[in-house]
């Protein structure tokens, strides 16, 4: 297989996140409600449930990047990406309660704030891979964190906790009822 470089791949990265999550934001009514689909599609208009789509496409890319980026180091990769995952949630609730507090939940608004997170997450991804030197002991951290993550967002398709992040902005209820 061929090399590809990093920083290209990382510009790519963007565009993949964001129209794959945005995809994947589909792909759970188009399946009439598959039970495995829900695993990696949100399956209500939480906002946990779109913190999924952004999960699902980061993990996916940082596979592409394992595979195809050999120059780089893998904890650094494994460190940088949870970084730029958690950024993009961090962008993605802290801008929507923010902006939630002024005007009503609004789809361009939402859209332009998943395009923000995922430059920012990417950003970070960047600067972390690039400029880190992260020892081989330290990538199982994130690792860890990621699983966990992992596992949150099974644990919370099958019994959604009654927090307002869980809660469907439109129906007003918690997973799929």
């Amino acid at each position: 297989m061929g090399r590809i470089s990093f920083f290209p791949l990382e510009v790519l990265g963007f565009f993949f996140v964001f129209f794959f999550g945005a995809l994947l934001h589909m792909v759970y009514g188009w399946s009439e409600g598959n039970a495995i689909v829900g695993l990696i599609s949100p399956v209500n208009e939480s906002i946990w449930e779109h913190l999924k789509t952004l999960f699902v496409a980061g993990l996916i890319l940082l596979a592409v990047e394992l595979f195809f980026c050999k120059e780089v180091p893998v904890p650094a990769l494994i460190v940088g990406k949870t970084l730029g995952i958690y950024v993009m949630y961090a962008t993605i609730l802290g801008g929507f309660y923010f902006y939630t507090l002024f005007i009503h939940h609004n789809l361009i608004v939402g859209i332009l704030l998943m395009a923000l997170a995922v430059a920012l997450g990417q950003i970070i991804s960047y600067n972390v891979v690039s400029k880190l030197n992260v020892s081989r002991a330290a990538e199982w951290i994130p690792l860890v964190i990621l699983i966990f993550l992992g596992a949150a967002f099974v644990l919370f398709r099958f019994i959604p906790a009654r927090w307002e992040p869980f809660r469907d902005s439109i129906a007003g209820g918690y997973g799929t009822n």
